[in-house]
């Protein structure tokens, strides 16, 4: 057997003990290091656009209910009925804003529901992310019927411009103008102030280049130059696909509208160009009503025993 002296034996056992040493100084740096990702991955986070789309919301039905690319589509009140609940989230609303004081930001935009009678239902949701998923903290109801002009947000609150049925307005067609403010109060999502500021009027539209984004209910094709709208000082003018136009707008009543002769440049352009251009002066000609749908402009062209052609705009 090898014999191992006392200087040799005394420096493999210091080894050990520095290996020993080592390693827990190398495992505490690890559970150092991996603390931090842990704080991070805890922190709460800010919903996205898709997860708003895909939100599950309380407060607007009896119970909760998730939308698919925002919409949701429940069964028949009863079997064989055609009428069933049914909710929509507006795209063009959605705002990112801490509306609750603590970060990060919530979601809010606006949603309508229906249950198959005449009344459309409006609310403000505001949406956070639980467990992953986005799902709100609070739904405020805003009214039937109601058509959104305009939604900003300042600091803590969320305010919208809301044409609203007031007193002799058949609830079909509201005439009054109306800011609302939502925000956190309490502990819980309330509307703080409601307020008549004006009334209906294509005033409203001045100084804002509408820009066509569907024409009768369907998206433009892709690689077309949109037309446009620009409506004041007693004009609508803009760009109709391939030419410039100009004509004079008059309202009659609030909504209620007609657009004189429109004068148009003679610039060639290729087929497809030309197509759109012939469908949109052809609507423009002939429209003679207007509402605000999700902060968008839709304007109006009746047809006798079929669904209106519509030409509809955004900002």
């Amino acid at each position: 057997m090898t014999q191992v002296n006392g200087r040799s034996g005394a420096a493999a056992t210091s080894a050990v003990i520095m290996g020993l040493v080592l390693a827990a100084l190398s495992g505490c740096a690890r559970q150092e290091s991996a603390t931090p990702a842990t704080t991070e991955a805890a922190k709460p986070v800010a919903p996205t656009r898709e997860q708003l789309l895909g939100a599950t919301v309380t407060g607007v039905f009896g119970a909760p209910v998730t939308m698919t690319s925002g919409l949701y589509e429940g069964p028949p009140a009863e079997a064989g009925a055609a009428s069933r609940p049914t909710l929509k989230l507006w795209d063009s609303t959605i705002q990112f804003v801490d509306i609750d004081g603590v970060p990060p930001e919530e979601g809010v935009a606006l949603l309508t529901s229906g249950e198959g009678g005449t009344g459309t239902y409006s609310h403000l949701g505001v949406f956070s992310v639980q467990d992953g998923n986005a799902a709100t903290l609070g739904a405020v109801p805003l009214g039937d019927r109601v058509q959104l002009f305009r939604i900003w947000h300042e600091p803590g609150k969320v305010l919208l411009d809301l044409v609203e049925s007031g007193p002799g307005d058949p609830s079909c067609c509201p005439t009054h103008l109306s800011r609302k403010a939502v925000g956190w109060k309490d502990g819980k999502l309330q509307l703080l102030a409601s307020d008549v500021v004006g009334g209906l009027s294509i005033n409203l539209l001045a100084a804002t280049d509408w820009m066509l984004v569907e024409l009768d209910g369907q998206p433009l094709p892709a690689g077309l130059v949109p037309p446009t709208a620009l409506v004041q000082y007693g004009k609508a003018a803009g760009f109709s696909g391939c030419n410039r136009y100009t004509g004079p707008i008059t309202e009659s009543a609030p909504g209620k509208v007609k657009i004189g002769e429109l004068a148009v440049t003679r610039k060639a352009c290729d087929a497809a160009a030309n197509e759109i251009e012939a469908a949109f002066l052809d609507r423009m000609r002939a429209t003679t009503s207007y509402a605000l749908q999700a902060g968008r402009l839709l304007l109006v062209a009746p047809q006798d025993g079929e669904s209106p052609r519509t030409l509809l705009f955004s900002r």
